[in-house]
């Protein structure tokens, strides 16, 4: 063995260390990525659909982008030889794969970023649809969004009015989506 051949299994075995130190990084990077696509919700409401269609492909597509990256740094990490008498060492592709890996992990990341930022969508008070509530207390009822309320008290607004309804008095809260 020369000695150019002795630095380059000593560069090529530091890469796969490195590799190995960032494989672990990417796998929960995969994990996180998989784990809000699980626990995303249809987002607040008044977001239009093609945020939210944009949101769930950005998602997916970070979801993709971290099972490339986990398969270079991977390949980087644990080579696949074929059946030879000596594996053959190769510095630049495996640093290649590794950066590659690497810069795709955080695409990954920042893709997920962007769809979670849907999340923080401004909603107007008047282009967003209020939650109604169908409130009925001691024989009457009221209906409206809900307002708030105070000690004992749930506040509903009325037209223009806020409607204070006792909880001792509540008979029943139902969800509506009018109040005609």
């Amino acid at each position: 063995m020369t000695d150019g051949e002795g630095q380059a299994d000593g560069a090529a075995e530091d890469l796969r260390t490195s590799a190995k130190g960032w494989h672990g990084v990417q796998l929960a990077v995969l994990g996180f990525v998989g784990l809000c696509g699980v626990l995303k919700d249809s987002g607040p409401a008044g977001v239009p659909r093609d945020v939210q269609a944009a949101a769930g492909v950005l998602a997916l597509s970070a979801l993709a982008i971290a099972c490339c990256a986990v398969v270079l740094v991977g390949t980087a990490a644990w080579p696949l030889y074929r059946a030879q008498a000596r594996p053959p060492t190769d510095p630049r592709r495996t640093s290649r794969a590794l950066r590659a890996g690497i810069a795709l992990t955080f695409t990954a990341v920042v893709l997920l970023a962007l769809s979670a930022a849907t999340s923080w969508w401004p909603v107007s008070e008047g282009g967003a649809t209020r939650s109604l509530v169908r409130v009925s207390a001691g024989g009457a009822t009221v209906c409206g969004p809900l307002h708030g309320g105070g000690e004992g008290y749930l506040t509903v607004r009325v037209q223009d009015r806020a409607v204070a309804v006792p909880l001792a008095r509540i008979t029943a809260v139902r969800p509506v989506s009018s109040c005609g």
